[in-house]
């Protein structure tokens, strides 16, 4: 084989040098994002049932809707929410799902058969399954005090961004729709004897779209427009309404008219205390780089700046800067790895070794850039993380390979020979060892789940790196190194041999006293067990805090806005804030991936304040509960910072179920009560629900016969009171605006005026409502809570800074034991609890796989099971340095430490392999076990603290780095590497001298034996 190579050693050179230019075009062309995109599985389906109580809607619409759900086999859960005039349904679908497309195909079958069930009354439903797009870039379009002047700008501004280049979609957020009222005087409407329902007809005959035709004239079609639609207000106004007696008057004598925002209020958006409308721009995911879209869009705006002057455009939140300075410090992070992996190899190994050594480093990297976005990946932390990890790892085959033919040409070997022997000697224990990296990462590769798709880029990243690293050190560097090595005429003996000589004959003297020294160590790691803090993933390391503001139930939008109002004013008070926005009636746009949005809902609010420092976070999150708590006693609050991994309700999450609504609520109290005491959990909130008052009117059917009205004609007439009807479609503008029939008042109107309202009968005689029916007030449930069918109640917390959930839920177990929940009431966590127990299942669900490849690479290679059992004896010891590490650095151990402890397996075993492979070819000299040993740990010492040194050097800017998300990782990896590297020098060896008696039988040997 090496033959060929030396023959094709400019072809292979081509190649080389041509994969690595391919490399550096794709790093300046290819998609950059932040963080990984995740497949659409979250939906929200809302379906509306005007008059409908709560109890009603959860009757008659999500019962029907449950049923229909759990038969399609794609919905993991279905949580609905049933509220006065509206049913809310979060569907999930199973982590397994990737052709999500498809599934909410099914589900929309499912939603319409369940409205085969549904009432009459029941009125749209719409499933938005896109819930987890983010966009890009938000922008504020501000400079006035008239929502609807902002509307149309903001219109306006989102036609002239659609077709930039990378645009997905544009969506407005805070902008006011409009409605024409038409506020009907009841006294006037009496004394002319005419009923609403005379002039909702009156109205829609008027209002008819109705085709003139054309005219041929000389050969040209002239078309005819009759004056058949409303063309201003003033027609609306002068619209003839026919009295009894035959005369008419124009409407404008029975009703006021007038122009404005739709009512009920709608959401509301607020930037820095200006009212703004919000422009979104949802990007083409995994097509487009965000940092030059960025730029493109930055273009676009600075040429429309002037158009749209006086009105402003600001930048509310923009997703590009933050892609750009976060590939900036990782690639910062890439660059000092490198420059210190290198500055280990040339202390190590000498000038002229570590440079051929370092070469592999820029090769590798390009290489693997320009093969992963041939393969359509996208630049984003993850898959720079990846490459991190493996920099120090991906070096050990070319220290390895050049170690060995600098041996044997010091050994007055020639160039050719030692190229060829080193080759033929080393690809098949370094295509073992690389074989089990790869295995150990096989689990992470082919789990599936939010979590696992949010972390592939690593496995896959790795997984290239060392491959390509492998091939290269086979091929290109022994070529390198047969032409640039030269025999040294005297080998310096240095610290690193005189170490391994007193390794090599420590091994050889005591190996008992070593194995029982391990079995110590590990025994001792593992009793630190109970120190170490769990956490699924760590918070986001942006300074911008986040407060949710819950109203109680029934809460008018107004109430909402003034309290959300009140907070951010005393907010703006503190010396840290910088800027804050402010949203009312809906949680606003969800700039970052992770945040859940929520429907509209007038008792809902978000504020989002930005602070110089992540550090000022801490303090202004502290004084924002101890504000609410004192001034705003009505609001629920929950403070907190952004978070990373998938999304989830909360970090702390309790769902509580039992037939019996009194026993549920007990329960909640009691789960509350122990998460109020729990370490670490602060905003704990339940949504056990209060109840609203509401006015019953009660119809006497009798009474109500003789004047010939139905509770149908009631219904409508107080709808149409204080709601209003919809009566025609006012057609002259860009979008239809609705007429909409109402009293004066409105939603306004008093108690005692809504009693003294007339019925109309179907011949348009008046009847006070008070004639026909009584009235009562009632206490009823606001809302309803349903998860898959069945009622569920929830407590959620959020946890202080330094804490983890299983800190919190601990002690929630703890207070369980002594004030046990009712008899009958399943509890089941959600939140990081959850997600973590999902992640951990998804990769122990492939771990066979991964152990199945490892067990194959290690047989192939030694064909011993005693030998497999030794090497695999170095996993455990892993973790003798991986818990103190995690309990010293004061890092929890989440998924990003599960991620470094499946990178140490594939490095530790490595070392194993490589250590046994030596002494095995000394036991097949002849060499007794104990000499074949020694020799073997002082051959191994120098390439194996190498890789240690390289991969500890290569992490160590990954772990003093800001980001709240990888020096878990980091640290467990270093301090497990430190640690195993010393047990596999020692221990391992020792383990062979007691177990291993001689060389390998081969196959045909023992068969000719037999």
């Amino acid at each position: 084989m090496m033959g060929r190579l030396m023959r094709c050693r400019r072809l292979l050179g081509m190649v080389v040098t041509m994969l690595c230019l391919l490399g550096v075009a794709a790093y300046n062309t290819m998609p950059r994002q932040e963080d990984p995109s995740f497949p659409h599985r979250a939906g929200l389906l809302t379906v509306s049932y005007p008059g409908a109580n709560a109890d009603a809607v959860e009757r008659l619409v999500l019962e029907p809707l449950a049923d229909e759900l759990r038969q399609v086999e794609e919905v993991d859960f279905a949580s609905g929410t049933a509220r006065t005039g509206v049913a809310v349904v979060n569907i999930r679908l199973n982590d397994t799902i990737y052709d999500t497309d498809a599934a909410w195909d099914r589900v929309r079958q499912a939603m319409e058969r369940a409205r085969h069930d549904f009432p009459d009354g029941v009125g749209t439903m719409n499933l938005e399954d896109r819930l987890i797009n983010i966009p890009t870039i938000v922008l504020a379009v501000g400079g006035s005090p008239s929502v609807t002047e902002l509307s149309e700008q903001a219109e306006k501004l989102k036609n002239n961004l659609l077709d930039i280049p990378g645009v997905s979609r544009v969506e407005l957020e805070g902008d006011a729709d409009e409605q024409i009222t038409l506020a009907l005087d009841d006294a006037a409407l009496y004394r002319l004897g005419v009923s609403p329902s005379r002039v909702l007809d009156t109205l829609a005959q008027r209002n008819q779209v109705i085709p003139g035709g054309f005219l041929v004239v000389d050969g040209q079609r002239i078309s005819i427009l009759p004056n058949s639609e409303f063309d201003n207000l003033d027609a609306i106004r002068a619209t003839p309404i026919e009295l009894p007696d035959g005369s008419q008057v124009p409407l404008a004598s029975a009703a006021e008219i007038w122009r404005g925002p739709a009512e009920p209020r709608q959401p509301e958006t607020w930037y820095d205390g200006e009212r703004v409308v919000l422009v979104n721009i949802m990007l083409e995911e995994g097509k487009t780089d965000a940092i030059r879209f960025g730029e493109r869009v930055r273009e676009r705006l600075a040429q429309l700046r002037p158009e749209l002057a006086p009105y402003t455009i600001q930048e509310m939140f923009f997703q590009p800067d933050k892609v750009q300075d976060r590939l900036d410090n990782l690639a910062w992070s890439l660059l000092f790895s490198v420059l210190i992996i290198i500055a280990v190899v040339f202390t190590g190994m000498g000038l002229r070794m570590g440079l051929l050594v370092a070469t592999i480093l820029p090769m590798v990297t390009l290489i693997s850039i320009g093969l992963y976005d041939l393969g359509g990946g996208i630049l984003h932390q993850i898959a720079v993380i990846g490459m991190v990890i493996s920099l120090g790892i991906l070096i050990d085959n070319a220290i390895v390979i050049v170690e060995n033919i600098q041996t044997l040409l010091d050994e007055g070997a020639a160039r050719m020979e030692a190229l060829v022997r080193s080759v033929r000697e080393l690809a098949g224990p370094l295509g073992a060892s690389t074989g089990t990296t790869l295995a150990a990462f096989a689990p992470l590769l082919l789990s599936k789940g939010g979590t696992a798709d949010f972390t592939r880029g690593i496995p896959v990243m790795i997984m290239l790196t060392l491959s390509i690293s492998y091939l290269l050190a086979i091929s290109a560097v022994p070529l390198l190194a047969a032409r640039f090595l030269k025999p040294r005429k005297q080998v310096r003996a240095d610290r690193l041999a005189g170490l391994a000589r007193v390794l090599g004959r420590l091994v050889a003297r005591a190996p008992g006293w070593l194995v029982l020294g391990g079995v110590v160590m590990v025994a001792a790691s593992m009793a630190l067990t109970p120190f170490l803090k769990q956490q699924f993933f760590p918070n986001a390391d942006r300074p911008r805090v986040i407060v949710e503001l819950y109203m109680p139930e029934g809460t008018d939008q107004g109430k909402t806005a003034m309290v959300a109002a009140d907070l951010e004013r005393a907010i703006r008070s503190r010396p840290e804030t910088v800027n804050v926005h402010r949203f009312v009636g809906f949680t606003g746009p969800s700039f970052y991936y992770n945040l859940r949005r929520a429907p509209q809902a007038p008792n809902r609010g978000r504020l989002v304040i930005k602070t110089e420092t992540l550090e000022q976070t801490t303090g202004l999150v502290h004084w924002i509960r101890d504000y609410a708590a004192e001034a705003l006693p009505e609001a629920d609050l929950t403070v907190g910072i952004l978070g990373q991994g998938p999304p989830r309700v909360a970090p702390v999450e309790v769902r509580l179920y039992h037939p019996d609504d009194s026993v549920r609520a007990q329960a909640v109290e009691t789960v509350y009560s122990g998460l109020r005491q729990a370490p670490g959990a602060v905003d704990v909130r339940h949504d056990l629900d209060p109840g609203i008052p509401s006015v019953r009117i009660n119809v006497d059917d009798a009474v109500a016969a003789r004047y010939g009205i139905t509770r149908a004609d009631v219904a409508r007439s107080l709808y149409g009171q204080s709601f209003g009807m919809v009566a025609e479609q006012y057609r002259q503008e860009d979008d239809p605006i609705p007429l909409v029939l109402r009293s004066r008042e409105g939603t306004d109107l008093s108690l005692t005026r809504l009693l003294s309202i007339n019925v109309y009968t179907a011949q348009g005689k008046a009847v006070p409502l008070s004639a026909v029916a009584t009235v009562n007030t009632t206490w009823e449930l606001a809302a309803r809570y349903l998860r898959n069918g069945v009622r569920v109640n929830t407590v959620t917390a959020n946890l202080e800074n330094g804490y983890s959930f299983s800190q919190a839920l601990g002690g929630l177990e703890t207070y369980l034991k002594t004030h046990p929940l009712p008899p009958g009431t399943r509890m089941e966590y959600g939140g990081d609890a959850e997600g973590s127990s999902d992640a951990n299942s998804a990769i122990l669900t492939t771990a066979p796989i991964g152990v199945l490849l490892l067990l194959f690479f290690l047989l192939l290679q030694f064909n011993s099971f005693k030998r497999v059992g030794i090497i695999l004896l170095t996993v455990p010891l892993a973790t003798v340095g991986i818990l103190p590490g995690l309990v010293l650095s004061g890092s929890p151990f989440g998924f990003q430490s599960l991620l470094g402890v499946i990178a140490l397996v594939g490095i530790v075993v490595n070392n194993a392999i490589v250590l046994l492979d030596v002494m095995d070819r000394q036991l097949e000299a002849g060499q007794p076990i104990r000499e074949a040993v020694r020799l073997a740990v002082e051959q191994r010492t120098r390439p194996i603290l190498l890789t240690t040194a390289t991969t500890v050097a290569g992490l160590l800017p990954l772990a003093f780095s800001s980001s709240t998300l990888w020096p878990p990782m980091a640290w467990a990896i270093i301090s497990g590497l430190l640690a195993s590297t010393v047990l596999t020098l020692l221990v391992v060896p020792a383990l062979c001298v007691k177990v291993i008696r001689g060389p390998v039988v081969a196959m045909e040997e023992t068969r000719a034996a037999g």
